[in-house]
């Protein structure tokens, strides 16, 4: 990590990586002292309730035209001039709008407070100030619930292949964001499943660390497939994702109200109709799914008058639908996902569909040709962007049609499991689904007992199969019956 602002922290209080980690931990103990854990259920109900939010793409890439920004920008380029959280959080509360989402750090790397763990934040800029600080402050005001957005990958500090020192690196800055601000209702992750996977960066552990310091802390992630490996479905408009019409999920949807994430020097000339907001809001409220409207502050840190008038025409318009049912009782989940250390299967291909265009300079070519069975346990969602577009992708390993079909997952030691997981592919209605399975263990890898089977359901909803713990190395799946062609996008076992 290049940056001398840590290493001097370092050696001035004489402590490693780790130890510094572990000291900031009671440090949050009196920022939210008292708060009680509340049910999973309770939270997202209380949170598809909000019905409409803003997203702030406001960041480096504002003042450079770009949507991802370079890593190695001079911080002397991010310079608001008359930057006013408080005019955004009066504009958002004249729309009805009840929570915001702020980019605290996008993939470039930049940070909007005064991170102990790079130079590469607004401390370095003209600027000097926390705007996280000034942006919660202005929301929470204002009566709107202030969220952040955090990129996982960090091409500035070098998080783009996984690791445990880059690991530490997003743990340390995530313990600095939901220690320093009070309480964070929500934070959506980017740049992590899509670009690397959770195997590479631990979903467990990125997991576990926010909910200890803040158990009431709702995790949504870049997937917009299913509530795999998140609380929250994200559905990003942009690039096509939408909720399905049937949709029973917590979820929430994002669409921009000009031309791109960040602004751009035409985006006052680019903002979306009254009409195209109150259709959105309209289509996803009886969806269980919040609309967030992305609006991105010009270079001066003000939103543009285009974008307040609009806003206020939004709220003199809009009003919430009192009426709709409460939130359905959630599909079961996994609550600690143990990673496999390998996989065998039996005859079948790694496939990405769409084909990708391209592979040169894309910044996920790696994911997008894969080979091996390995791509059933990357950590990966369905629907992934190239290339830093919207054009969304889906790898899955298919089985060829044989009368037996089977993977065999490796834990590495023997551990306790009472729970295998199965994630279909998207995009391809029913065909590949498995709807008939068996499931077996063992310590040897040779001789395996069974453990259950059962019978699934003919739709692309995570699957999960539920059975007595037992302690084990190996976990046999067998295919008893699929729709077509055995198709498998995830898989994995846990607790």
């Amino acid at each position: 990590m290049k940056s001398t602002k840590i290493n001097k922290f370092y050696s001035k209080w004489g402590i490693g990586k780790l130890g510094l980690l572990l000291c900031t931990v009671p440090m949050f103990l009196s920022t939210v002292q008292g708060q009680q854990k509340r049910s999973l259920y309770t939270l997202q109900s209380e949170f598809i309730d909000l019905r409409f939010g803003v997203m702030m793409h406001f960041n480096m890439g504002t003042f450079t035209d770009e949507e991802w920004a370079s890593p190695n920008h001079d911080p002397q380029k991010f310079n608001p001039t008359e930057l006013d959280c408080n005019q955004w959080a009066d504009a958002c509360k004249a729309a009805g709008m009840k929570y915001a989402i702020l980019t605290t750090k996008h993939h470039d790397g930049f940070c909007l407070w005064d991170s102990k763990y790079t130079d590469y934040d607004v401390a370095s800029s003209p600027y000097k100030k926390d705007i996280v600080r000034e942006y919660v402050d202005a929301f929470r005001s204002r009566g709107i619930k202030p969220c952040l957005y955090f990129s996982i990958w960090d091409r500035h500090n070098g998080v783009e292949n996984g690791g445990l020192k880059e690991e530490e690196l997003v743990l340390n800055q995530l313990t600095e964001l939901l220690t320093n601000y009070g309480e964070i209702p929500q934070i959506i992750f980017d740049g992590w499943n899509w670009k690397m996977g959770h195997s590479l960066i631990s979903y467990q552990r990125i997991y576990d660390h926010v909910k200890k310091l803040q158990p009431n802390c709702l995790i949504s992630e870049h997937n917009g497939n299913s509530n795999f490996q998140t609380d929250l479905i994200y559905y990003e408009g942009p690039k096509g994702v939408f909720p399905p019409g049937n949709n029973v999920f917590a979820s929430q949807m994002a669409l921009t109200m000009t031309n791109g994430w960040f602004w751009h020097a035409d985006s006052p000339k680019n903002v979306k109709s009254l009409d195209y907001t109150l259709d959105k809001l309209q289509r996803l409220e009886p969806l269980y799914c919040n609309f967030m409207l992305n609006i991105a502050p010009n270079r001066k840190g003000l939103f543009d008058k285009e974008v307040v008038d609009r806003l206020v025409e939004i709220g003199k318009r809009w009003k919430p639908d009192t009426s709709r049912l409460p939130l359905p009782a959630q599909p079961e989940t996994v609550n600690s996902y143990i990673l496999p250390v390998g996989i065998t299967a039996t005859a079948g291909k790694a496939v990405t569909q769409p084909a990708p265009p391209a592979n040169d300079g894309s910044p996920i070519a790696a994911l997008l040709t894969q080979t091996t069975a390995n791509v059933m346990i990357d950590g990966c969602s369905d629907e992934i962007p190239d290339n830093g577009g919207f054009s969304p992708f889906q790898t899955y390993w298919e089985f060829a049609p044989h009368k037996s079909r089977s993977l065999v997952l490796d834990l590495g030691t023997a551990k306790d499991i009472k729970k295998l997981y199965y994630l279909p592919a998207r995009w391809l209605g029913y065909n590949g689904v498995i709807t008939q399975y068996m499931v077996s263990v063992s310590l040897d890898g040779k001789n395996f007992q069974k453990v259950t089977e059962g019978k699934w359901q003919k739709n692309t909803n995570l699957k999960i199969s539920d059975f007595a713990t037992v302690k084990t190395r190996y976990i046999k799946f067998e295919i008893v019956e699929s729709v077509g062609k055995a198709i498998v996008s995830e898989i994995g076992v846990g607790n």
